[in-house]
């Protein structure tokens, strides 16, 4: 307690005592000039002493009596040592007024200034919230620079004249600040990986390797240091870092700038390094920490690589992200999958394959190959499917009219009839359950394998026995064509197979344009070996008339920014697979670096998002609750009027620019 509060307390208890003395000083005085006015004066005096003495007299009293209502003498004894605990203690009537208070609370809140309530000292707080609660949960005020806890115990709730309620104040000030310094300095794992080492040294002479490792060194160990951290390189590509948790805020702050640092170096013959960094807080202990930097870079390779993942505890915020996917795929992983696909196949009664939801040509085209696959390991197998956009339908009718493949689709209810404990299901081109042709199926299955090229998003699948998960290829539909490939045993892909899975090379790939690596050329290549029907290829994505001026008229309404920028809006319902052509036609056109296209569906409102690669827009995408890649996204808002979509879609567009700019 300050000095001048220990002065003010002490006033406060003596001023009537020195108000009756000064009157008494006047009667003296008084009473030589006029013996009436000075008796009157002295009379005065001697009545207020009498009524100070009463007044306290009475609420001594009311104490006591308040006290010898309860029934129980120990209750008693422990009620009034409540007056002797140093802390604050109170009693408070239903009304909020206090009923009683010890000298503590009196120092702490009241300094003398009687007669205010408790939402006057604490407008935070009150006596209906805390009935209401049943005194339930302890609440947290602060008062003049310090921190309390208020633990609450019901007494009353109908007598007006005793207390409701009585209040137990801790100071926690203290106890706030020691856990505000210890949060700050515990640790915080950060593992780091180099996406391309290999690929950039390949070329690159003894010298120029030895210039990128030191210079990549220099820089890495530079950075941590400059935040007080530790960093211990594991391999040549690989490096842990221990730091504290306030020296990650600082690196939130700018914003991982180490990953910018490493790509602007200037290397003669060598294409500039990319990292991928997952940092992991919040675990109990350093090995549960660990655990999560584990899971975040997991999760930042998953999703392209060049960039920096945090995950505390189990909540993921991504940094950076801007680069196109480092391709890392190798032959022997492709060769390691295909025999490691073969045994669950072989180890199962029966195979179902699923897509996403909407599925189009490239899901539908995986799914075609690992049926064939499976026929190839001598067992059954069946392709859940809805709903498909045009090209998807144009697949199915030639599979039906042919008789090839027959009863290979089936539906939601023939599926469940279908699965049984030792079903192995296959899900490709999507990795969130949320989006597969049925949720409840992807979460309950026993036996999954999953495949997929999208950029790895939060909700991933759990419980896969096997996980293929490329973002650096362009097409599910390669990634299968590669699994084909090393399929021994004398696999002949029929004609149908491999026209479907080039059907879906060319959609992600937009006719080997974007997304277009020697790896995407060879599986194209052995498709037509086993005799793609290219013209039924192009049949496939034929539109009609009336779809054709549909995305005419989106092209119609396309706007674009100085930035790059291109938007259009319909407030009219058109067809998903419409909605993406648009997007990408939106794409030829001059300055144009990433195209937006917002449409209705039914109640909800559907977002086409396409980038030439200087943006990303599966960024923005998962702003807006989807997601995709960096090149070709789309999102779903659900519930929502098509003008409320748009200006979220501006304020996810502006932020992104923001943090990338």
């Amino acid at each position: 307690m300050k000095g001048s509060d220990k002065v003010l307390s002490l006033l406060a208890k003596i001023s009537p005592y020195i108000y009756i003395a000064v009157v008494l000083i006047c009667a003296v005085f008084t009473v030589r000039e006029s013996l009436l006015s000075g008796c009157i004066l002295f009379a005065s005096s001697i009545a207020m002493l009498v009524h100070h003495l009463l007044e306290r007299y009475s609420m001594v009293q009311k104490m006591k009596r308040y006290f010898e209502g309860f029934s129980d003498e120990a209750l008693t004894k422990s009620s009034q040592l409540m007056f002797n605990i140093p802390d604050p203690i109170a009693g408070v009537k239903i009304d909020g007024s206090f009923a009683w208070y010890n000298t503590p609370f009196n120092e702490a809140f009241y300094r003398g200034d009687f007669g205010k309530k408790l939402n006057e000292i604490f407008p935070e707080v009150s006596v209906e919230s805390i009935m209401a609660d049943k005194g339930g949960h302890s609440l947290s005020v602060a008062h003049n620079g310090m921190e309390y806890k208020i633990i609450p115990t019901i007494v009353s709730e109908t007598d007006p004249d005793k207390p409701a309620l009585i209040l137990y104040f801790e100071n926690v000030t203290d106890m706030n600040r020691l856990k505000q310094l210890s949060r700050g300095v515990r640790p915080v794992v950060m593992n780091i990986t180099i996406d391309n080492y290999g690929e950039t040294v390949a070329e690159a002479g003894e010298n120029e390797q030895l210039e990128l490792t030191a210079s990549i060194d220099r820089i890495l160990v530079g950075w941590v240091n400059g935040h007080g951290g530790l960093i211990r390189k594991l391999e040549r590509d690989r490096y842990v870092t221990v730091l504290s948790n306030d020296s990650l805020k600082k690196i939130e702050d700018e914003r991982f700038s180490v990953l910018n640092d490493l790509k602007n170096l200037n290397l003669v013959a060598m294409a500039p390094p990319t990292l991928s960094i997952g940092v992991g807080l919040g675990g109990d202990t350093v090995a549960e920490s660990d655990n999560y930097a584990r899971m975040a870079l997991d999760m930042a390779l998953g999703r392209g690589g060049d960039q920096a993942v945090i995950c505390d505890g189990g909540k993921f915020s991504y940094f950076g992200g801007t680069a196109k996917e480092v391709e890392k795929r190798t032959r022997v992983k492709a060769r390691v999958m295909a025999t490691a696909l073969k045994e669950h196949i072989h180890s199962s009664e029966n195979v179902l394959i699923m897509g996403h939801q909407d599925a189009d040509a490239d899901a539908v085209g995986a799914a075609i190959g690992l049926a064939a696959a499976a026929a190839h390991l001598n067992r059954d197998c069946r392709i859940l499917l809805n709903t498909g956009d045009s090209a998807v339908k144009a697949i199915v009718d030639t599979i039906d009219r042919n008789h090839y493949h027959d009863g290979l689709f089936i539906n939601r209810s023939q599926a469940r009839d279908y699965m049984t404990e030792n079903t192995l299901l296959i899900i490709c081109d999507t990795h969130r359950a949320s989006l597969t042709e049925m949720p409840d199926l992807a979460d309950t299955a026993k036996h999954k394998v999953l495949l997929d090229h999208h950029r790895r998003s939060e909700s991933f699948i759990e419980g896969c026995e096997l996980i293929y998960h490329e973002p650096a290829a362009s097409s599910t539909c390669e990634m299968v064509t590669e699994i084909l490939m090393y399929m021994d045993g004398g696999l002949n892909l029929s004609t149908i197979d491999a026209t479907a899975l080039y059907a879906g090379i060319v959609l992600d790939t937009k006719n080997f344009v974007l997304k277009t690596s020697a790896r995407t050329f060879e599986a194209a290549a052995y498709l037509r070996n086993a005799g793609v029907d290219t013209m039924k290829v192009k049949q496939f994505f034929r539109e009609s008339l009336d779809d054709y001026r549909l995305r005419t008229e989106l092209i119609q309404a396309a706007k674009i920014d100085g930035r790059g920028v291109c938007i259009s809006v319909s407030f009219e319902e058109v067809p998903a697979s419409i909605v993406a052509q648009a997007a990408d036609s939106l794409l030829d056109i001059e300055d144009v670096k990433a195209t937006f296209v917002v449409c209705r569906d039914g109640d909800d409102a559907r977002i086409s998002c396409r980038s030439l690669g200087e943006i990303n827009v599966q960024l923005i995408a998962e702003a807006l609750g989807g997601g995709g890649h960096a090149l070709a996204a789309a999102a779903k808002m659900k519930r929502m009027f098509v003008g409320n979509a748009v200006s979220r879609l501006n304020r996810a567009i502006d932020e992104y620019f923001e943090k990338h700019s």
